[in-house]
């Protein structure tokens, strides 16, 4: 069975592809699906499964060469995750294990294919399946399940992913994304050709309010502002006047 997503992900969407996903427009027959917030591409892979062509957007530089590896490279990402996992699993302190994989990854071009792989591991052993990264877009998503946190935590296995690799769900999303077609950059530029036909699906981060805790907006560098709130807003009904179709959380 082809999976429904790239990784847990925080706020991942797979509760609305399960069982709403009927909310969700449908392109035309000649139109597209923009998924331009991809996070773990939950709602471009359920248009993938049902044949439309997809346009998948996102501003995190990792996400995105992580997928377009995945598309070009499958094999060569997972022979080096492979590698990565075993050598972790293998570790006797799997804690400075992972923290020194966060600070290679942050030292490499988000191109490269063991940034792929160490960006596909960041997401398996991290905390709860988050990603996150500071103003300086430098990872910090933190070590282990929150299950094994405690004074033992450092000689235990992170548990939440036995399979760290999952070979066989990344090459069926490989297959899937040979027909996507994977763009880096703002909202903004990669919906630009949106025109009618299409439809779109917009689920940005949750933009925090002053004085109030912050909410999880910084899984790239730069966050989600209220005022890209407002720009959002704009943008979409200036999509709409086009007749694009949307949904947006």
């Amino acid at each position: 069975m082809t999976p429904v997503a790239l990784s847990r992900w925080q706020g991942s969407k797979r509760w609305l592809v399960a069982g709403y996903s009927h909310t969700l427009p449908s392109p035309s027959p000649r139109g597209r699906a923009f998924d331009c917030f991809a996070g773990s591409i939950v709602v471009a892979i359920h248009w993938l499964k049902l044949g439309y062509r997809v346009v998948i957007g996102d501003t995190n530089a990792r996400l995105i060469w992580t997928l377009r590896n995945l598309k070009t490279r499958a094999e060569d990402v997972i022979a080096v995750l492979a590698t990565i996992a075993a050598a972790y699993q293998a570790s006797p302190d799997q804690r400075a294990d992972f923290y020194a994989r966060r600070a290679h990854l942050n030292r490499l071009d988000p191109s490269d294919v063991g940034a792929s792989a160490l960006f596909l591991f960041i997401l398996r052993a991290g905390f709860n399946g988050i990603y996150r990264e500071n103003l300086a877009a430098a990872c910090n998503t933190p070590w282990g399940d929150p299950l094994l946190q405690g004074p033992r935590a450092a000689t235990r296995t992170c548990g939440f992913a036995k399979d760290l690799v999952q070979a066989d769900d990344l090459r069926a999303i490989a297959a899937l994304l040979a027909r996507a077609d994977i763009r880096l950059g703002d909202f903004e530029q990669t919906t630009a050709d949106a025109r009618r036909g299409d439809v779109l699906f917009a689920d940005a981060p949750y933009a925090g309010e002053p004085g109030k805790k912050a909410a999880f907006t910084s899984y790239s560098k730069g966050g989600f502002s209220p005022r890209d709130r407002k720009r959002l807003a704009a943008w979409l009904r200036m999509l709409d006047a086009r007749g694009v179709r949307f949904t947006a959380t």
